[in-house]
């Protein structure tokens, strides 16, 4: 999918949701609150960079804190799962979490694959309703002194918006799912669908990852070839909704 193509999709769901999301948006982006949370969490992030230079964090301690981690878990799968299911709506990408699935659950790599669509379902689950309830509610108490309304999605345009947030690459998982919980799109659509987009990777990404840290084969190339998959029904999904 070409650049200019990204940019028309992208274009398109802004259409969607309509002139008041833009004059929202505007009108935040002035506010000094905004200003001073953007600023709070830049600091935040730079002292973070800051204190693990001072702690010689580097390469070769990452990776022996990974293989301890994964050691530990071995002997508690249950933490893992729950890893699975609670971490990725907390900003921990999870990518990584299906990494560390995978080398962990290396035996089992049937029975990890299961646990990971299962993990994912429930998380999608559980940051959708917070987004959808406690979190618009919050938002729309801090706006109810202003002018500004969230705009809703207009009818008919649910799916579009779970498709290209879910397929857009380079957004994070935890953001899809509170964005669209946020947007409240109904959810006997959101999980569905958004389990179907992101199914064939997960499961490739942990059959690879099993079979690297297992040495097995079989393991690896069937992984490697659902992810390929994967990538090109995304991409076939992706070009018929452009063409839209």
């Amino acid at each position: 999918m070409t650049n200019e193509g990204e940019f028309r999709l992208l274009r398109r769901v802004v259409a969607a949701h309509g002139a008041g999301a833009m004059a929202m948006w505007q009108k935040i982006r002035v506010d000094r609150r905004f200003h001073r949370l953007a600023g709070s969490l830049l600091v935040l992030g730079a002292g973070a960079v800051l204190v693990g230079w001072k702690l010689g964090v580097d390469g070769p301690m990452l990776k022996t804190a990974w293989k301890a981690v994964e050691v530990f878990l071995m002997d508690r799968p249950w933490l893992l799962f729950a890893a699975l299911v609670v971490l990725p709506g907390a900003l921990v990408p999870m990518s990584a979490l299906l990494v560390l699935a995978g080398t962990v659950w290396r035996d089992q790599p049937g029975l990890a694959c299961v646990a990971c669509l299962v993990a994912a379902a429930l998380n999608m689950t559980w940051t959708y309703w917070l987004a959808a309830r406690p979190g618009r509610g919050l938002v729309e108490r801090l706006l109810a002194t202003t002018t500004i309304r969230i705009p809703e999605l207009p009818l008919g345009h649910h799916l579009r918006m779970i498709l290209i947030l879910r397929l857009t690459p380079g957004l994070p998982f935890f953001l899809q799912n509170y964005a669209l919980g946020f947007f409240r799109v109904p959810f006997r659509l959101y999980l569905p669908v958004s389990m179907a987009c992101s199914g064939l990777i997960t499961i490739g990404m942990v059959l690879s990852t099993a079979g690297v840290a297992k040495g097995n084969l079989m393991p690896l190339i069937s992984g490697v070839a659902l992810i390929a998959l994967g990538a090109v029904v995304v991409q076939g999904v992706k070009a018929k909704i452009l063409k839209r």
